[in-house]
């Protein structure tokens, strides 16, 4: 088939890379003006893992990004646990790899390079041209592409190809890199954390290296209002330092790393579920599909597993009408359930109520001892509830 996917994140470059492989006449149109990434850090859940294993990446992987055992997080102080995620109580086999999205975008871009798709920069898509018979993308030039059989959004949350109400929640967080600290607080396969109440966390995640032989990194977040943001950038960024440090000592041999505000990204979370992913021959993946703040790190791990199911789609059922919604047969059920989770989580970790935080703080560590809770949350993190990978294998 031609295939058009508009959007060259992670859900567009992994669509294309699958698919070019399957044989397909892939055209990737990104908006952007060369190819680049934005961001810091993120987690490679097992899920996502699979999906990378597929495409062959697993070495390119584990050699660039840093392996997780677990999440720790603690009130201020680094006394009580409110986040206890060991990935080894699913097995000693099982971990995460948190990675620069850089170093994931590059292994994604070539991998859609070498499969044959076409990458096309500097192509703002705005909308479909559909007459019943081919389907034409229309670009912000006025310009239409030629025909194709499938059109893939992979636009992300601003698609303009989904009518959504505002789904922007109020927090977002501020991301910047620096070398991982030699400080015996911070170990290379930990991700940690810092917290007080609900409106003000900090974190600091091992994310491997940019190039193969360079220095370790890591990558610092804090928590922050969306409508602060601007307050933050214009104030002194020594008076942040000072709340940090307050929050977190122990994080200073990170934030002396950090002396301009242009050497952090602030990104903005949202919530939202596209009630119709797939209409006729359309189909959202990705952000596009379900937008989640990264409470649980499911993102680009998502986002993986629909361009790999919906390749396994196609190849499997040669009527391409049968084959979307045998792909929605494959992941609705694992969306809407993470979709779920994460809307229930969200407020317990990021927002300004008082009483779910302060039960969070009480809660949090002895429920975690149950002889069933560390199964759970170590599932619940890494993707597998709800066993997505069964219906990919």
């Amino acid at each position: 088939m031609d295939i058009a996917i508009a959007g060259a994140g992670i859900a567009g470059l992994s669509a294309a890379a699958f698919l070019a492989r399957a044989g397909h006449r892939v055209s990737v149109f990104d908006k952007a003006p060369a190819p680049a990434a934005v961001g810091s850090g993120l987690i490679i859940q097992p899920t996502g893992q699979a999906a990378l294993s597929a495409l062959g990446l697993t070495d390119q992987l584990l050699a660039r990004g840093a392996r997780l055992d677990r999440l720790d997080g603690r009130l201020q102080g680094g006394g009580r646990k409110v986040l206890d995620v060991r990935y080894p109580a699913l097995g000693p086999d099982v971990f995460g790899v948190s990675i620069h999205r850089s170093a994931l975008f590059d292994m994604l871009y070539a991998a859609a390079r070498e499969a044959g798709a076409a990458l096309k920069y500097g192509h703002d898509v705005t909308g479909i041209d559909d007459n019943g018979v081919e389907m034409r993308l229309v670009l912000a030039n006025g310009a239409a592409s030629a025909p194709f059989d499938l059109v893939i959004d992979a636009l992300g949350v601003r698609s303009p190809f989904v009518e959504r109400r505002n789904c922007f929640l109020d927090y977002g967080a501020l991301w910047a890199n620096a070398p991982f600290p030699s400080a015996h607080e911070f170990e290379q396969n930990v991700l940690n954390q810092r917290y007080r109440g609900a409106g003000v966390s900090s974190g600091v995640m091992p994310i491997g290296t940019l190039q193969d032989g360079g220095e370790p990194l890591a990558a610092f977040f804090w928590t922050l209002r969306a409508d602060e943001f601007a307050a933050w950038r214009t104030a002194p960024l020594a008076h942040w330092k000072e709340k940090a440090l307050a929050l977190w000592p122990e994080a200073a041999p990170v934030l002396d790393h950090f002396t301009s505000h242009d050497q952090f990204v602030f990104a903005h979370y949202a919530h939202h579920t596209t009630r119709t992913p797939v209409e006729g021959r359309v189909v959202h993946i990705g952000d596009a599909w379900h937008a989640a703040s990264p409470q649980l790190g499911q993102g680009a791990n998502m986002a993986l597993l629909d361009a790999w199911a919906l390749s396994a789609a196609i190849a499997e059922t040669p009527d391409i009408d049968a084959a979307l919604m045998k792909f929605l047969k494959a992941r609705q059920a694992h969306v809407r359930l993470y979709q779920a989770i994460s809307y229930l989580f969200t407020p317990v970790y990021q927002s300004d109520l008082k009483l779910i935080p302060a039960l969070r703080d009480a809660l949090a560590e002895p429920l975690s001892n149950f002889w069933f809770m560390p199964k759970v949350l170590a599932s619940m993190v890494a993707g597998t509830l709800g066993n997505p990978l069964r219906k990919l294998a």
